[in-house]
């Protein structure tokens, strides 16, 4: 009867206190109040059933500093997953940057030169969301540090009334629990008080 046991996972998607807008998009970190914002999910996290056993993050630097409270207070490192970057939205130039967000909720093959799509992120997302459960063991739960619109592209990927307008209405911070059963992925909006 054991064959019907089923794989158990957590993943807590975590998107990044406000950044600052200095610097190249890798290098950009937190604002004060997101300096703020990364203690406030350091105390969220620290509560969260089931506890977390790995840091998983993007390699931007925003993202890095919005979990080092939380890395720090549970002495766990960071494992920089490199697939978690933000999505590249490519050169705007000249163009209205709400109408081509929502256009990358319309169309997911669109993009701007330079830029990736909304697939093109989506499958990039998931191959780095693959190998942090690849890394996890049964009934592992692990913090994955990541960005806006990556966090909101993956829960579109299973849950498609996950749109533009979801999208618009996450806040910075924001965190996501995935609970993985199997195949089927259960998503628990957990937020944060801002």
């Amino acid at each position: 009867n054991n064959i019907f046991r089923i794989i158990m996972k957590t993943l807590f998607l975590i998107r990044h206190g406000k950044a600052s807008l200095e610097g190249s998009d890798r290098e950009r970190g937190l604002t004060d109040e997101g300096i703020e914002h990364a203690k406030q999910i350091s105390d969220i996290l620290l509560k969260v059933e089931p506890k977390i056993q790995k840091i998983f993050s993007s390699p931007l630097r925003r993202a890095i500093l919005t979990i080092q409270p939380f890395s720090d207070a549970m002495n766990l490192e960071i494992n920089i997953v490199e697939a978690l970057h933000e999505k590249i939205t490519g050169n705007t130039e000249g163009k209205n940057l709400n109408e081509e967000k929502k256009k990358m909720w319309e169309d997911f093959d669109s993009k701007l030169p330079g830029g990736e799509s909304s697939s093109e992120a989506t499958q990039r997302a998931l191959s780095g969301l693959n190998s942090v459960l690849n890394d996890l063991h049964e009934n592992g739960s692990a913090a994955v540090q990541c960005h806006g619109t990556l966090i909101a592209l993956i829960l579109h990927n299973y849950d498609s009334s996950f749109g533009f307008d979801q999208w618009k209405s996450m806040t910075m911070p924001d965190i996501y629990q995935i609970n993985y059963d199997g195949e089927k992925a259960q998503i628990i909006h957990i937020g944060c008080e801002n």
